[in-house]
């Protein structure tokens, strides 16, 4: 990848800061984003797309008048335009600034961000590992609609602020999806998948990939009757990260400082099952989140979100921790960088066989409707399967999942001592989800 950050180019943004300074701001920051990108869409067998991209980006905040102000460009040599217009709408327009200097800076925790083996990643290796997957899917259905593809992705990016941070960052990733639909007359199986990571090890495996989306069409081909009532729900990874997702919304400072939180009352208190220990973790090498800093130039730390259900702390970025009269945690937009979920002491294969009657739950359309924010949800089960004594009997259809998910979550929660290829988050049971069926 052809680097962009030079000596030049850290000057030219420091450049920038003085100039908006001159023209009337109390605090500045500047980020400049490169990015390289090779991917490759495969689909009925033939590819559909493949090729390269490059992009530059280059954002200018500022604060003037205590309003913020905002503006971005895609060339270095219109930095003092893309000043000029953010110190202008920041006098003009602005949001109100909760904050009206950007911190010193301070020590960071170096983490691995950058992989050589990602970096070495070609296009006809993309290539030959979304025709794989197809050929794996395929051989389970020659009439299957398969869509699969990867890409690979280098970035770097420099952050400079008037409080004085300047830090340069670069970051690989790579990702491969995969969907398969098989059509029976009027029904029809969808299931899809998709792995990402920074490094080039062994989660770039695109058998495993392949071997998910088929043990989904093997389990699908009997179709059975749904569950109903109240019934114990099984969650594979991604699915307990999905179900997590009102729980971020509550820790967020941004909706705790607006009155909008269920949780802005309950620090120190039980708010989850003790079998959950949530943590922020940016420091996990390659992880989609790590990283040594937030967009402002504050250090990330490791942190305790839940400890055995008990809520520990809210999170903050610089703006909304002056709006909450507290200090910034280091989490972007009040999200946690990587959410990262303890594991239990069960492999998930035991969790499985626990299960009597319950629905193991694959995919779900609608999620986050209701009103997520509390907690509430009811959605389709897009792809979903029956358990009965331990295993796995049939694909139930027409079904719908309801429930308040503070209240599931809090209740009787197994965690497997197995997790996911990130690492990051374990098989879960729940108990009492409402499910019915036509």
């Amino acid at each position: 990848m052809r680097s962009v950050l030079t000596a030049s180019t850290e000057a030219r943004l420091k450049q920038g800061l003085e100039e908006a300074t001159r023209l009337g701001a109390s605090a500045a920051k500047l980020r400049l984003r490169h990015e390289d990108k090779l991917e490759c869409e495969f689909e009925a067998g033939e590819v559909k797309s493949a090729g390269s991209k490059e992009t530059l980006t280059c954002t200018a905040e500022v604060i003037a008048n205590g309003r913020r102000g905002a503006s971005i460009g895609n060339r270095l040599d219109d930095v003092s335009t893309i000043v000029e217009r953010a110190v202008a709408l920041a006098k003009a327009a602005g949001s109100a600034a909760h904050f009206d200097a950007y911190p010193a800076a301070a020590d960071t925790t170096p983490v691995e961000t950058r992989s050589e083996r990602t970096l070495a990643l070609s296009a006809d290796e993309i290539i030959e590992a979304s025709r794989r997957m197809d050929e794996l899917v395929k051989a389970y259905g020659s009439d299957l609609y398969i869509r699969c593809g990867g890409d690979r992705t280098a970035g770097e990016s420099l952050l400079v602020t008037t409080g004085g941070a300047c830090h340069s960052h670069e970051r690989t990733t790579w990702s491969l999806g995969l969907f398969a639909q098989e059509t029976r007359g009027t029904d029809m199986v969808l299931a899809y998948d998709e792995r990402s990571w920074g490094d080039l090890n062994d989660t770039y495996d695109v058998e495993a990939l392949a071997e998910r989306i088929l043990e989904d069409l093997r389990r699908a081909e009997t179709i059975v009757e749904s569950p109903s009532g109240r019934v114990k729900a099984y969650l594979p990874p991604d699915m307990l990260s999905m179900f997590l997702w009102p729980v971020t919304l509550g820790i967020s400072g941004r909706n705790v400082a607006k009155g909008e939180s269920p949780l802005r009352d309950r620090l120190g208190q039980q708010v989850l099952a003790p079998t959950l220990t949530l943590i922020d973790d940016p420091h996990q090498p390659f992880a989609p989140g790590a990283r040594s800093i937030d967009d402002d130039g504050i250090p990330t730390r490791r942190q305790t979100l839940f400890e055995n259900g008990v809520l520990q702390r809210f999170l903050y970025d610089l703006d909304t921790a002056g709006l909450a009269k507290t200090e910034p945690t280091g989490n972007p937009g009040c999200w946690p960088n990587n959410l990262v979920v303890q594991p239990g002491t069960q492999p998930s294969a035991e969790l499985l066989k626990s299960i009597d009657d319950g629905l193991f739950i694959r995919d779900l359309i609608g999620f986050g409707q209701s009103n997520i924010m509390n907690g509430d949800v009811s959605a389709n089960v897009g792809l979903g399967f029956r358990i009965k004594n331990g295993e796995i009997v049939g694909r139930v259809k027409d079904t719908m999942i309801a429930g308040n998910l503070y209240e599931l979550l809090a209740g009787n929660v197994q965690l497997s001592s197995d997790l996911d290829y990130t690492g990051r988050f374990p098989h879960a049971v729940i108990e009492g989800l409402a499910v019915s069926s036509k």
